[in-house]
């Protein structure tokens, strides 16, 4: 809920200006959150920034999908579709998981927080290659487990629900720690590399989020074993996913017509695409009910030239669009 910005805005200067009780206003939190709040109050700022980060990739990852992560402003966020359990929740909550551990990561190197710096360890592993670990690498260690700790422990109570919850929260926390890079930066006389300088950076929340939407694809279904406590392949012949995978228990909805009930909008006056065949297409995107076709004129700029010193001149052309939207 921190992730919506409006819900965020109203308690911002309560929390400025009343922060020992400011925690134990946000009604949306549960009490282990609450009290990690009260120990820095510099984590709402960076929790929310992680939160939104999640909501914002998961709208751009899934903007040509009948299902385009709606929200809604109210503490549930996302709406009726969590309790459905399906790939979409799998999906929802991998990425929250890692909006908020990359955020942390980041404001830990950014010297945001008291409690967490850059990675010391990293310098005393033996690299085996021409350059010295220096710099501020990522503290993703840190970021992973403050993750964990704010978002898994509540997960525990129900023991389906929350094992498919705490797996994919573990997921979208794994495709951070296997996707880093190593950046350098070269130290000599006159530009010689006699020296390379390097340290471990997370990669783009854009590529995070890609990467889950490719686990989200090929998402294993899976069934709650009650002897041994744990969740199973829903049948022998599928693959049995691995700590990277994304799981879901329930088969998702069509999202083709609106249905309040688990929270699908339809997918009636969305934009699709023609030329397509695949799930932003006219044909699978409209449901097979058709589409509408809008003819629009628009101006852009044209035969810009360049004049010194210093001004752009362009001309006005017209241009025709078509704009395809779902009957």
């Amino acid at each position: 809920y921190l992730g919506v910005a409006s819900s965020y805005q109203i308690l911002a200067e309560e929390v400025r200006h009343k922060p020992d009780i400011a925690c134990s206003k946000l009604g949306f939190l549960q009490p282990h959150q609450r009290e990690i709040c009260n120990h820095d109050l510099r984590l709402l700022d960076v929790i929310s920034r992680g939160a939104s980060m999640g909501i914002e990739e998961c709208q751009f990852q899934f903007q040509d999908r009948r299902w385009n992560c709606t929200t809604y402003n109210n503490t549930s966020v996302f709406g009726p579709v969590l309790q459905i359990k399906s790939r979409e929740t799998a999906y929802i909550y991998a990425i929250s998981s890692a909006g908020i551990m990359y955020s942390i990561t980041r404001a830990c190197a950014k010297g945001e927080l008291d409690n967490c710096g850059c990675d010391g360890k990293v310098p005393h592993h033996d690299t085996g290659a021409d350059f010295e670990w220096g710099g501020c690498s990522d503290n993703i260690r840190h970021g992973a487990s403050f993750s964990k700790e704010f978002l898994d422990s509540d997960e525990i109570k129900n023991k389906d629900h929350g094992s498919m919850n705490l797996w994919n929260n573990a997921a979208g926390r794994k495709t951070i720690k296997d996707d880093t890079d190593i950046q350098c930066k070269c130290h000599g006389v006159s530009g010689d590399c006699s020296v390379k300088i390097c340290w471990r950076k997370m990669r783009s929340f854009r590529e995070i989020g890609a990467a889950l939407k490719q686990k989200f694809d090929g998402a294993s279904f899976v069934r709650w074993d009650k002897k041994r406590n744990r969740l199973k392949r829903y049948t022998g012949k599928q693959k049995r996913p691995t700590k990277k995978d994304l799981v879901y228990l329930a088969e998702s909805p069509d999202f083709c017509e609106y249905n309040p009930d688990y929270g699908s909008l339809g997918t009636r006056g969305r934009q699709c695409n023609k030329s397509s065949y695949g799930l932003d297409g006219c044909t699978l995107m409209c449901c097979g009910r058709g589409y509408q076709t809008l003819v629009i004129e628009e101006r852009q700029d044209c035969d810009c030239k360049f004049h010194w010193c210093c001004r752009v001149e362009c001309k006005k052309c017209t241009k025709v669009i078509e704009k395809h939207y779902c009957n």
